[in-house]
């Protein structure tokens, strides 16, 4: 089974509110028993290029996303691996979520993004802790418990102590996940 390497970025702002991406559900990725939903929200990033760490393919991912340049990078914070099917094949993805804040006040642009991101990507917005809590029932966001989990964050102050947390995919929940 072919393993996909992948970065994401826990972007915060000044306001500790974290940057998602509104992704159109293309049917690429189908994680086995999961049911299909037309928009999903994730955090920035995608997968590692030749020859790249996880923290180059996470700066890399959130210029080309984002076109941000003034940012603070933090530790590893969390990690996730599940088995899916990508493009009809059987997968394993391992994903790597870095922590990041904002500087300054630079806007999210979609002008580096390719010609299939433009028709994926369908909108950015920062989320406040309350309002992903308050968007757990009525919208899909990944990682699954995203508001717990930045809850944490933000308790710790961005500080976690010890190895990243493994996340749970999902699966189990019968839940879907993002590319």
């Amino acid at each position: 089974m072919r393993t996909r390497r992948g970065a994401r970025i826990v972007l915060l702002d000044q306001d500790d509110r974290i940057l998602l991406i509104r992704h159109r559900y293309d049917g690429v990725i189908v994680v086995p028993g999961a049911p299909d939903r037309e928009f999903f929200w994730v955090p920035p990033g995608g997968g590692l290029e030749q020859g790249e760490d996880f923290l180059q393919a996470a700066r890399r991912e959130l210029l080309e996303e984002t076109g941000l340049t003034e940012v603070e990078w933090g530790p590893c914070l969390w990690t996730l691996d599940a088995d899916v099917r990508w493009g009809g094949e059987p997968v394993h993805m391992h994903e790597r979520y870095f922590l990041a804040r904002a500087r300054g006040t630079q806007a999210v642009t979609r002008a580096r993004l390719e010609a299939g991101e433009q028709e994926a990507i369908t909108d950015h917005r920062w989320w406040s802790s309350a309002e992903l809590v308050a968007a757990e029932t009525t919208e899909t966001l990944r990682p699954v418990g995203l508001a717990e989990l930045l809850a944490e964050v933000l308790a710790a102050r961005g500080r976690p102590s010890g190895e990243p947390r493994a996340l749970r995919s999902g699966v189990d929940q019968g839940e879907e996940l993002g590319p």
